[in-house]
């Protein structure tokens, strides 16, 4: 038996051996691209540069002797274990003991990082019996070096076997799909948007998750940190203001350390009198007769432009990239130019007749002229439409790509396979379209697919017939033949039994390596596995075995474990039910052991269908509650108590941005298979629409990408460990820097992904662009080629809702159909605990136009007595012709405009009805009618306009409030006062009203003031910090409510955010805080938000130039004027508003942006300390040019500048990151500069702020800083201050015991920089808590108020706020309980009685408003109480000549403003504007110029300048200086860093956009200072002639004949009459002739 034994052994290694030798010429080296001469049976034996490294090693690459030969004969353990872990994931790993010594051996499993232990598992194995041993991780693991440990001992302790190998750590434990409301967002609108958590297999996740919106600087603009997913979905909303930064935008969401981003598009949009877009396909191929589409012209309210458009075609210049938001194209009005100066060839065509819309088409002659080559070009086709009544010209441009039609094929799975011999082999290939779309089947279409191998063998080709999946499967036994390593497929299409050129495909399969030439197959005939169902599989196997193992695992995870007996038979059906968990992308693992110690295996991977347990939605639109269409019911049915979502996008977007908001099945594949892109996943093709639209996808089960048995477990996403080296190929290519095949031969990285099959097997060009069939082709993205962007499509959304489903899966609601031209594509998702995941599968389509609506637009403020023409559009797209009757209702706030036969009427004194006035309009079947219904306001201040449209089955109301002013320009008196009852029980202040009680001055003929637009409030706020929010909570605090100044320089929305965290700083404190409670807070914070986003668009994120400036702000958006005190005084502002609860419930300012601009100031501090203005000075008073004599020479220290940053850095000491380790050692440097030279100083603002600085940085030096503040203390009745001259104050007069106060001075020269010194004063002191001294100082603060809400300026008025508060704050212990009670009389009314004030802790922040009836005289008011109060008293009065505007005594400025009047009764006004600083300013104002200026200049009603017009002033550089250009209500702004003696000259145009007559006359110029507006220009200019309009000479009334709407009823009538005249005269001839004749 012995004997017997040892021959056998003998005859088993010889066996082996010469199965060894054949193996060690097994992957027969080659050269590159030599792999297509296969007849040859010899060794490649050719000098491979490449593959010099194997090439050495080829003799001993003996698989035999690499692998068997240090193997056990029989092995001892296998454990099948991820090689991935995430957050959340059950781990499991299986463990096999096969070894008898084994048996009961206790196995451990450990995941571990260089820290601590992660998750473990123990458990006893038994001999045979797969164990699988369960972990779970925790939820908060973060990135790290993650091992797993598996160990065996026996039950004695004894160690039997130790595996440790690393694992790749994933993030994503769940995937997060982010769903926006729409794709692109303007100024004013509301980002609403979805983050929904899901799990692989579509569960929900219900747990907390973190979202942030990021800004395009990459910064952190808002946070909402741990929201509740207890429904499946998270809906936030994040509003925009009107100046928000513009580009691209991030919506990030976060669950277990995974961030989720969905990018977006900020454009700042401006209305245009119309807008044009051009319709037209986007792809064509370069066969097409010739390009078709449609001009569409609209007017802002849907109704089409009358007359004519030129239509221009030229070619793309595929050079660069087309971006014309950022790079405007050329003018294609005359003829366009390339930047060198040549001409560019165009073709042109006109249509004279144009009505709102037209067809075009042009032949593809025309275009070869301009563009001979199609093929991957592009064409520009523009359309320029004119608008002869408005004299109004807009052009809209779109791009069309050409390409070359033709058919490919493609072999699924990619290029490089693997074969089993005498296995099946299993191929898919798809035919398509060049453009992605599907091969149609038709006659003598089919597939012929040829197969080759290296031994020069050629199999019968294969014909397969084209179905309507567009797929083949192409199937075949593979060679057994040993020598055979190499199969080639190669397919063909044939059309009409004719091969169709260039649509040749291949791909190659290798060999599977066995050293024993042993094989193992699955399979599957199963063809959609669905969760739920049974999925049957196959294994063969080439040898006899007792049993296989097999696993099924899914995105890394190991699901299933068990062992198949074989029964003595070589093939075994099997089933396995099909699970959630494998969803969607599954891998069956199957392997056996030889009884040498080889390990033979096989995989298969498979797609999973949910649709079984899926989340089905469905919607059903019912139209049948509301026949008018103004409201629609919608009904969606899903899993019963799903919270279900709803959103609803406009066609057009869609188009543009595909798919819109809808998750499309393509994007759900991409998202979860992503937990799977470490194994190789089952066939999958993308079927397109059109180019680059993806449509749908399909799967088809693959068979191993495994090349040898342990490439076959990392295919699957597992890794195995065992006492067998399963190690078949192992080369050197990484240590050169190359890349290997599957073969083991290497290949250069450049070589990737080349269309070139390098590798013999094929896979250096495995994996490449698989999903995406069309990317040989880079034209533009369809979202560009809308341009300009059509504002009114692109701003469509609809049916943002979402809520839970009742218990029998129905949702159902009512919503409004907004009032728009358009067709709505609606989705709906659903989440739920039961079923999970789901969304609609194809989205409703539903035609949103309302049967019928009007559109009305009226100007936003008028001025009393303009007679105002309101534009009514009424739309009829009902079947049918229908009488619509337009109302305009009745108001006692205006009266409707009559006008007489033949369209007489007067201008100044026309006939006036009260009462309803009715229109009747006929509209016919989709048509649209226009017409101006006049009105005239009959009082001043708010009215509301009511116009309603009715039908028989419809009926449409428009309500819009206007504001009416008086004529003239408006004087302002302030008087602001603070009631001290801390100490006294009673205080009574008298307060002089300079409006006289006559407005008539004898002897004169102008009158002092416009009768009636005298107005006199009082406002009434606790403590002495206040108003707080003036206007309430509905509105947030800014520039043109405090200070009524414009928005649009940076230090504007620095001032708006910062006022507000001021006032919020003082609701920390006891008083303030009783009446402030959390859903104000909330309020104020959403606007402190908003205003957050003003100054951050002036934010410099990159600059390539000059990267120093990155982390600064410049006033004006302009990258290249870093401005150092703006990013300062940011810097600043921005440390006051961090507050742990204020970052909780919504303000979060991003740590890493106040980093950034701290290392902005670390880069650009000079290196004696100081900080310098890098680029114009700003604020010529407070950081201007002083020179300052140091030992005889004259330096700029830049004192003030360098305290201001060393003031913002002090408070930034706790910055992270590089900057925060070198802040100390800046601050220092800074301190000791003004250390050095602040003895020198002679200006009070720079004492007073430097002498702040030296405080905050604990200085030696700050008490002798503070000791000379005394040098410019300045005393007057209203308390101390500190200046460098006596300036003008509030008079105060004691005409008896009580004073009385007048109107605060108009604003001087230094004023805005008194304030801001004594601002700084009184922040030392509460530095100091020296709080009594300061009071004399905040009570001149609060006396030098111009307005309610502010001082002069910006600056001035944010340091005042925040000295003030920080005051109230420190002294609001002192009064333990606020009670104040404020009595009102007038002296001109004493019957009119006032309702008093009271103010208590619930009430103080509250702004009480009272109003004076009788505007003159004395007002009397009378507090008692416990308390502090501020009482301001707001004096306005409209005057209408030059010598009675309220302006300071000298002006700085020489303006000239000269408007022309022009077009059809005047429709048209050209302003000529020039302005300078005066040469005696030099000796006045110690300035040769200006810091920044303003020019503010009103405009007639009705008219209105083309924001584009002013855009374009700007950016085209052709005005000296200008950096900003405005539409304001009422007026034009312009800004310019200063103004100096060489006159400044622009000019822009006005034109009439609402018809208004009798326009008013006298209309204002103003021109100031930004910084100090003391220095001010202010004056009137004069409208005689539009004064004389009437209502019908600017085509204000539908009853005005020769107007382009007028009434047709009327001119029916005319035409009656001119028919039976001529009639007449006909008659009256031929009687003539009779008599004549007779």
């Amino acid at each position: 038996m012995n004997r017997l034994s040892a021959a056998l052994f003998l005859q088993l290694h010889l066996l082996t051996t010469i199965f060894a030798y054949q193996s060690s010429e097994f992957f027969p080296f080659y050269s590159q691209n030599e792999t297509d001469n296969f007849q040859t049976t010899e060794p490649f034996q050719s000098n491979t540069f490449l593959n010099h490294s194997i090439r050495r090693r080829q003799v001993p690459l003996n698989i035999y002797t690499s692998q068997q030969a240090r193997i056990p004969a029989t092995p001892s353990y296998i454990i099948v274990g991820p090689r991935i872990i995430r957050p959340a994931q059950i781990i499991s790993v299986s463990v096999t003991i096969l070894r008898k010594e084994w048996n009961s051996t206790v196995v451990k499993a450990l995941i571990s990082n260089d820290d601590m232990a992660v998750a473990s598992a123990e458990d006893l194995c038994m001999l045979n019996v797969p164990r699988t041993l369960q972990m779970r991780i925790p939820n908060n693991i973060r990135s790290s070096t993650y091992r797993l440990t598996v160990e065996g001992t026996s039950l004695t302790g004894e160690r039997k076997f130790s595996n440790i190998s690393e694992l790749i750590f994933e993030q994503k434990g769940v995937t997060i799909l982010i769903q926006l409301d729409r794709p692109v967002y303007r100024h004013e609108t509301v980002v609403q948007f979805r983050c929904i958590p899901i799990y692989p297999d579509l569960s929900g996740y219900f747990h907390t998750l973190d979202a942030y919106i990021i800004g395009p600087s990459g910064h952190i603009l808002r946070k909402w940190e741990n929201q509740q997913t207890t429904a499946g979905i998270v809906s936030l909303e994040y509003p925009m203001n009107d100046a928000p930064p513009e580009g691209v935008w991030q919506v990030q969401c976060r669950v277990m350390g995974y961030e989720a981003t969905k990018q977006f598009d900020v454009h700042e949009f401006y209305n245009r009198k119309f807008e044009v877009n051009v319709t037209v396909p986007y792809y064509l191929p370069t066969d097409a007769p010739g390009v078709g589409g449609f001009i569409i012209a609209n007017y802002t309210t849907g109704m089409g432009v009358l007359g004519y458009a030129n239509l221009v075609v030229q070619a793309r210049n595929r050079s660069s990239r087309y971006d014309p938001y950022n790079f405007p194209l050329a003018d294609v009005e005359f003829q366009p130019k390339t930047p060198e100066g040549r001409l560019i060839s165009t073709y042109r065509t006109t249509i004279n007749d144009f009505n709102g819309v037209a067809g075009f088409f042009i032949p593809m002659e025309a275009i070869r002229t301009i563009l001979p080559d199609l093929d991957g070009n592009e064409i520009l086709i523009t359309a320029v439409v004119h608008d002869p009544w408005w004299n109004e010209t807009n052009n809209g441009t779109t791009v069309v790509s050409f390409y070359t039609p033709g058919t490919r094929l493609r072999f699924l799975g990619g290029p490089s396979m693997v074969f089993k011999p005498r296995m099946i082999f299993t191929t898919y290939v798809a035919a398509m379209n060049i453009d992605g779309t599907k091969y149609p089947p038709g006659p003598g279409r089919f597939i012929r697919i040829y197969t080759e191998n290296d031994l020069g063998q050629s199999g019968i080709p294969v014909d397969y017939l084209i179905d309507s999946s567009g797929i083949v499967q192409h199937q075949f036994l593979a060679p057994g033949d040993p020598a055979i390593t190499f199969i080639r497929l190669r397919a063909e299409l044939y059309d009409n039994n004719i091969l169709v050129q260039g649509t040749t495909d291949e791909q190659r399969a290798i060999r599977y390596l066995s050293p024993s030439n042993s094989y193992l197959q699955v399979t599957s005939s199963t063809e959609n596995p669905r969760v739920g169902d049974f999925m049957l599989f196959r294994v063969n196997i080439t040898q006899y075995v007792d049993f296989v193992y097999y696993h099924i695992t899914s995105a890394g995870r190991l699901i299933f474990t068990n062992i198949l007996p074989m029964d003595g038979a070589r093939q075994k059906t099997f089933d396995v039910g099909i699970s959630r968990e494998m969803a969607p992308s599954a891998h069956i693992l199957v392997y056996y052991i030889r009884y040498d110690g080889e390990i033979v295996a096989d995989s298969m991977n498979f797609h999973v269908n949910t649709s079984s347990v899926t989340n089905h939605v469905n919607i059903t639109i019912n139209r049948r509650k509301d026949f008018t269409g103004n409201t629609i019911e919608v009904i969606a049915y899903t899993s019963p108590q799903s919270y279900v979502a709803f959103a609803g996008l406009g066609l057009v977007q869609t188009r543009l941005f595909p798919p819109g908001n809808h998750f499309s099945s393509v994007i759900l594949y991409d998202e979860l298979y992503s937990f799977d892109r470490y194994s190789t996943t089952s066939f999958q093709h993308t079927w397109y629409s059109d180019i680059n639209i993806a449509s749908h996808r399909v799967f088809y089960p693959s068979q191993s990408y495994g090349y040898d048995a342990g490439s076959t477990f990392n295919s699957s996403g597992m890794q195995i460990f065992t006492d067998v080296n399963i190690q078949a190929i192992q080369t050197d290519c990484d240590q050169y820097g190359l890349l290997q095949c599957t073969d083991g031969t290497c290949y250069p990285p450049a070589l990737r992904c080349n269309d070139i099959l390098d590798c013999r097997d094929g896979s250096d060009e495995a994996n490449c662009n698989i999903t995406t069939p069309t990317s040989e082709y880079d034209f533009t993205p369809l979202y560009l080629r809308l341009w300009p962007y059509w504002e009114r499509e692109l701003q469509l959304d609809f049916m943002w809702h979402q809520q839970f489903a009742y218990p029998d899966g129905r949702v159902q609601f009512r919503t409004t159909v907004p009032n728009v031209i358009t067709t709505w594509v609606i989705t709906a998702l659903a989440v739920s605990r039961l079923t999970g995941f789901g969304v609609v599968d194809v989205p409703f389509i539903y035609e949103g136009t309302r049967q019928f609506f009007i559109k009305v637009e009226v100007p936003p403020i008028v001025r009393l007595g303009e007679q105002v023409g309101a534009r009514v559009d009424v739309f009829n797209f009902q079947s049918h012709r229908v009488e619509a009757l337009i109302i305009l209702h009745a108001s006692d706030d205006y009266r409707s405009v009559n006008i007489e036969q033949r369209g007489i009427v007067s201008s100044y004194a026309p006939k006036l009805t009260e009462g309803q006035h009715h229109v009747l309009v006929i509209l016919y079947p989709n048509e649209v009618r226009r017409l101006h219904i006049p009105f005239v306001p009959v009082v001043a201040g708010e009215i509301e306009i009511m116009i309603e449209g009715i039908t028989g089955v419809s009926r449409d109301f428009f309500r819009e409030t206007i504001k009416v002013n008086y004529e003239g320009v408006r004087n302002y008196y302030h008087t602001p006062t603070v009631l001290l009852l801390n100490n006294l029980p009673r205080q009574v202040n008298e307060y002089d009203i300079v409006v006289p009680e006559n407005f008539i001055l004898p002897l004169q003929n102008t009158w002092d003031y416009i009768l009636g637009s005298a107005t006199c409030e009082i406002f009434i706020s606790g403590d002495v910090a206040g108003p707080y929010f003036l206007l309430g909570y509905d509105e947030w605090l800014n520039t043109d409510n405090l200070i009524q100044r414009t928005t649009a320089p940076g230090d504007a929305g620095v001032f708006d955010f910062a006022m507000m965290i001021y006032n919020l700083r003082y609701m920390l404190q006891g008083h303030g805080g009783r009446a402030f409670d959390e859903q104000k807070l909330l309020q104020v914070l959403t606007y402190a938000n908003m205003e957050y986003l003003r100054f951050m668009a002036m934010y410099v994120d990159v600059y390539p130039d000059e990267p120093w400036r990155v982390g600064s702000f410049s006033q004006f958006g302009f990258s290249n004027e870093s401005s150092v005190y703006l990013t300062a005084w940011t810097l600043m502002t921005l440390r006051d508003a961090v507050y742990p609860e204020w970052e909780e419930k919504g303000l979060y300012i991003d740590p890493n942006l106040r980093s950034d601009i701290v290392k902005f100031f670390l880069t650009n501090q000079k290196e004696n300390g100081s900080w310098g203005e890098i680029t114009g000075i700003e604020d010529r008073h407070k950081f201007g040019i002083r020179l300052t004599n140091v030992s005889g020479t004259y330096e700029r220290l830049n004192l003030s500048l360098t305290a201001q940053v060393l003031i913002a850095l002090q408070m930034n000491v706790d910055v992270r990151g590089i900057p925060g380790k070198y802040l100390t050692g800046s601050i220092q440097r800074g301190k000791q500069w003004l250390e050095k030279h602040f003895r020198l100083i002679t200006d009070a603002f720079d004492m007073a702020i430097v002498t702040y600085a030296l405080h905050l940085t604990n200085s030696a030096e700050q008490d002798a800083a503070f000791a000379r503040l005394t040098l410019f203390k300045r005393m007057n009745e209203n308390g101390i201050y500190y200046s460098n001259l006596n300036l003008p104050s509030m008079r105060k007069t004691w005409p008896n015991v009580n004073p009385r106060f007048g109107p605060k001075p108009v604003p001087t020269d230094f004023e805005a920089h008194a304030v801001t010194a004594t601002a700084f004063v009184v922040m030392t002191y509460t530095h100091k808590a020296r709080v009594r001294d300061a009071e004399q100082s905040v009570l001149w603060l609060q006396s030098m108020r111009n307005y309610i809400g502010g001082w002069s300026a910006t600056y001035d008025s944010c340091m005042a706020q925040r000295a003030i508060v920080g005051y109230a704050v420190l002294r609001g212990f002192e009064i333990t309980a606020y009670n104040i009670r404020i009595n009102l009389t007038s002296a001109s009314g004493p019957g009119e009685s006032h309702d008093p004030v009271v103010i208590v802790d619930e009430n103080i922040i509250d702004t009480q408003v009272r109003d004076v009836e009788h505007v003159w005289g004395v007002l009397y008011i009378d507090g008692f109480g416990n308390g502090y109060a501020l009482i301001q008293m707001h004096v306005g009065v409209n005057v209408e000549f030059t010598n009675k505007i309220r302006r300071p005594a000298y002006a700085p400025f020489s303006v000239d403003v000269r408007p022309v009047l022009s077009g059809r009764n005047f429709s048209t006004i050209d302003y000529n504007v020039c302005l300078s600083w005066r040469t005696q300013n030099v000796d006045i104002l110690k300035a040769s110029r200006s810091g920044t200026v303003f020019v503010e200049i009103q405009i007639p009603t009705g008219y209105r300048v083309e924001e584009k017009d002013l855009k374009s002033m700007i950016w085209g550089f052709y005005v000296r200086n200008l950096r900003e250009a405005e539409n304001w209500p009422g007026q034009v702004n312009f800004g310019f860093p200063y103004v100096d003696f060489n006159p400044t000259c622009f000019q822009f145009q006005a034109k009439r956009w609402i018809p208004v007559a009798n326009i008013s006359r006298y209309y204002e110029v103003r021109v100031y200072e930004w910084f100090e507006p003391g220095n001010m220009y202010r004056d009137v200019y004069t409208f005689r002639n539009l004064f004389g309009l009437d209502i019908c000479e600017v085509c204000g009334s539908y009853q005005c004949p020769y107007c382009p709407y007028y009434g047709q009823g009327t001119v029916l009538i005319q035409s009656l009459t001119l028919v039976f005249v001529i009639v007449l005269c006909i008659a009256f001839c031929n009687y003539v002739d009779l008599m004549i004749s007779g």
